[in-house]
């Protein structure tokens, strides 16, 4: 978290006051000699390479002996404060020569630092986005934090570089399989997922059934995934936080960035405006993917459609040196039909305005609004069931965070937040003059959260330092809205019914609230290990409800209400790091436990669409998961990459006071996505230049389905007898990934000559997506034969089957 405020200090602040600093033999003194200063110095300046003068994004300053530093922004600026005294200031940057500076601190001024290549072949891939040590440094435990830039190289499905997918790659990170939408984190469902976009947050963060990701990869800065220890001023969800930042436009010279895939393409320009005050960024994808399926032996397959967009605009503006607004629109879109049999369309609209100001040295102000649009359709294109049901939900969001630095002891982040929730009606409505379909619709609730927050990053002495919040949050359902009257002490069925309760606009259904402590605490055992645990309390007032095990764009958004209750979750973790050899290796080997109050489950043959009585198909129950996490990760070298594996369960257990209220008798039994076994091995190989060799090993055991566990005849007719819920598993899956990556130019020479006055250059990346063509299963069903006197027979379901070819060539300039 630390260094996070520093890289938003970096964002907000350009310039303070600028001093001389004199240097000899690299020996600096900062700030005027013929003025004492005994309070805090602002340090800043710029980091560039020496043989283009382009800034240098992710280089780092440490000060030697302290855990100040900064990490550089997209242009190579850093700021930190410090106290006046005497240091040694570390730059470093992966392929340049390391420098050391003597530093004598007086006030608050720049030291501005070129960085000339090293004298062997640059042979790193990965580029850290934070000083090498920060795994054992970093006070939070369970965070994972990433550049784009190291997930370039990894093969990935048709040539597309994927945020999500390769978080899957991490410990204690899985889905349910290929074409399946979010993700799972330490035993959470894919919507106890808090995902933010700058800020903003997203409800789908998926293209084209869970096969690539939202977030553009040529507009994207860098992605934190907080797993363990999450911070006060994260709340909503009770699993994890996926906070992306998106890059902001060029402030010195107007560039082009993108690729050309086999079914993709993406296209980046940004670049200055008003000498540098004003900066743009426009970024756009759009897929050509229809072709692809034409190619299939399958007729339906050939006949069928699937395609995204996705566009952000970012507008950044500085007013004079002190504060900056940006504004953002982001708008992604999706289509996906099967033949003539159902289809999805899914569409996001989010408009986002930041102001950063800073009131003083050591304190800096972030204002964020947001009005946001989640909207999705499942149809029926033809026949006698031609419809489309349509729901979403419209959000806005207001921000207030304020940075405060007193010392360098501590770190302290303050403020509230709020989200209003609209829900969109769900509604049906018939498709042509053919279809048997009645216009129906549903309506629903409104709702308020609220939350107050304070985080403190506090360094207790050299080796113990803790991460300290409290969280306060509140939550209003809210009408217009009608609820269904129980009888005392009957079940909640339809047939038990008594009566309804009209609540007008504004009206409170429900309220709810509590606090939500966070802890953790950091150990370092010596310079190269640390030990870190942390504790905390999660609250979640936003359900997402679906019939199927993977999460799709028409699972409902339901508001907890007087009948569904706001999830509850404790979350512990302890683990040890270590590096090795000067941080060549980190490894991390951690435990985590969490359990969950008023989880949801569904009784059996629930439909949930257009239901106006959702209740009556939801039961309540605990969850609980536990887990182990290995990682070992190489960072230079020819050879670069992770291993990662997960030994984990996560477990539901159902045990109502009557038999329809509860599942397996009131046993704990696996939840739809528990895999035991997680193993990952991500590696790349760096050949001369730029060229590459990668690939992607994955592995893990099945997932839980219910099946057959006998039969029973009644008359002719064969009648199955199902297994207790998720009694038994899918076959385990395993998947191999190749990737070539070639540094070389493939332009013609005339058009390569053209080229070099724009600093041109490209690569082309050729990959094969599950090369052993594995049909690894996604889910296994059972389908009778045509005759009702045969057994039903067991069938596999896979999603990808085949090897994927993909060629991508990327350029900027």
């Amino acid at each position: 978290m630390q260094k996070g405020i520093k890289c938003l200090i970096v964002l907000i602040l350009t310039s303070l006051s600028i001093c001389s600093y004199a240097q000899k033999n690299k020996e600096v003194v900062i700030g005027d000699p013929s003025k004492t200063s005994t309070g805090r110095a602002r340090v800043q300046g710029k980091i560039t390479g020496k043989e283009d003068g382009e800034g240098l994004f992710g280089a780092t300053v440490a000060v030697k002996g302290t855990n100040i530093g900064g990490v550089c922004d997209e242009n190579g600026n850093y700021e930190f404060g410090i106290s006046p005294g005497s240091y040694e200031f570390v730059f470093q940057f992966v392929g340049k020569t390391t420098l050391t500076y003597k530093v004598q601190i007086i006030g608050s001024g720049r030291l501005d630092v070129q960085m000339i290549d090293a004298a062997v072949d640059l042979d790193e891939v990965l580029i850290e986005g934070e000083a090498e040590d920060q795994n054992v440094q970093r006070i939070s435990a369970g965070v994972n934090r990433l550049n784009i830039r190291e997930i370039e190289s990894l093969p990935a499905f048709m040539g597309e570089v994927d945020v999500v997918k390769s978080l899957e790659s991490l410990p204690g990170v899985s889905s349910v399989g290929e074409g399946a939408s979010g993700f799972n984190v330490r035993g959470g469902r894919t919507d106890q997922n808090l995902i933010l976009q700058d800020g903003a947050i997203l409800f789908n963060a998926s293209h084209v059934l869970g096969f690539f990701s939202t977030f553009n990869p040529d507009a994207t800065e860098t992605f934190s995934l907080y797993k363990g220890n999450m911070p006060a001023q994260f709340g909503g969800r009770i699993s994890s936080v996926l906070d992306v930042t998106m890059k902001e436009g060029n402030s010195e010279k107007v560039k082009v960035r993108g690729g050309l895939g086999l079914v993709a393409s993406r296209l980046v320009v940004e670049g200055p405006i008003n000498e540098g005050k004003t900066r743009f960024l426009v970024a756009g994808r759009s897929s050509y993917s229809d072709w692809v399926l034409g190619q299939a032996r399958n007729f339906d397959v050939q006949n069928s459609a699937a395609r995204f967009h996705d566009v952000n605009l970012k507008l950044s503006h500085r007013f004079g040196r002190k504060n900056k607004v940006t504004a953002s629109y982001y708008r992604s879109g999706d289509f996906f039909r099967f033949a003539q049999d159902f289809g999805f369309e899914w569409d996001t609209d989010i408009l986002n305005f930041n102001w950063q100001s800073s009131l003083t040295d050591n304190l800096i102000s972030s204002t964020r609004l947001v009005k946001g649009t989640y909207q999705s359709k499942l149809f029926d294109p033809s026949g006698i069931d031609a419809a489309e049901v349509a729901n979403g939900m419209d959000y806005y969001q207001a921000n207030q965070t304020f940075f405060y630095n007193p010392s360098n002891k501590h770190n302290i982040n303050f403020g509230f937040d709020f989200v209003r929730y609209d829900g969109l009606d769900e509604t049906a409505r018939p498709i042509g003059p053919d279809s048997g379909i009645q216009a129906e619709r549903v309506f629903k609730e409104q709702g308020n959260e609220y939350g107050f927050f304070v985080n403190d990053e506090v360094t207790i002495t050299k080796d113990l330092a803790l991460s300290v919040g409290l969280r306060y949050s509140m939550f209003e359902n809210r009408g217009p809205y009608d609820v269904f009257q129980y009888a005392d002490g009957a079940d909640i069925l339809l047939e038990n019914i008594t009566d309804t309760i009209s609540y007008g606009e504004g009206d409170v259904i429900a309220r709810y609230s509590g606090f939500e402590p966070r802890i953790g605490l950091r150990f370092k055992v010596d310079d190269e290990s640390s030990i870190k645990a942390s504790l905390n309390r999660t609250r979640q007032y936003i359900h997402t409800l679906s019939n199927s095990t993977a999460a799709t764009p028409t699972d409902i958004l339901q508001l907890s209400n007087g009948y569904i209750k706001p999830l509850i979750s404790n979350n512990a973790s302890i683990g040890y790091f270590k590096n090795f050899k000067d941080n060549l290796w980190e490894t991390s080997i951690e435990a985590y436990i969490r359990d969950i109050d008023n989880l949801l489950d569904y009784k059996d043959f629930v439909d949930l669409l257009l239901n106006n009585h959702l209740e009556t198909d939801l039961l309540s129950g605990k969850g609980r998961a536990y887990g182990l996490e290995l990682f070992v990760k190489k960072t230079r070298g020819p050879m670069t990459g992770w291993l990662s594996y997960t030994l984990s369960r996560t477990e539901i257990q159902i045990d109502g006071e009557g038999i329809d209220d509860t599942i397996n008798n009131g046993d704990w039994y696996p939840a739809n996505f528990d895999r035991t076994h997680n193993f990952s091995w991500v590696s790349t190989v760096q050949l001369r230049g730029q060229s590459s060799f990668n690939w992607n090993i994955v592995y893990s055991t099945g997932r839980p389905i219910n099946g057959i566990v006998t039969n029973y005849r009644i008359g002719s007719t064969v009648v199955p007898h199902f297994s207790e819920r998720n009694e038994f598993r899918i076959p385990d899956y395993f998947r191999l990934d190749l990737s070539f990556t070639f540094g070389r130019d493939i332009l013609k020479a005339e058009t390569r000559k053209k080229l070099e006055g724009r600093n041109y250059s490209g690569t082309l990346t050729i990959g094969i997506y599950n090369i052993l063509s594995r049909k690894n299963a996604f889910s296994v069903f059972f389908k009778r034969p045509d005759d009702l006197s045969l057994i039903p027979r067991a069938h596999r379901l896979t999603v990808l089957g085949a090897a994927f070819p993909n060629i991508t060539y990327n350029f900027k300039f």
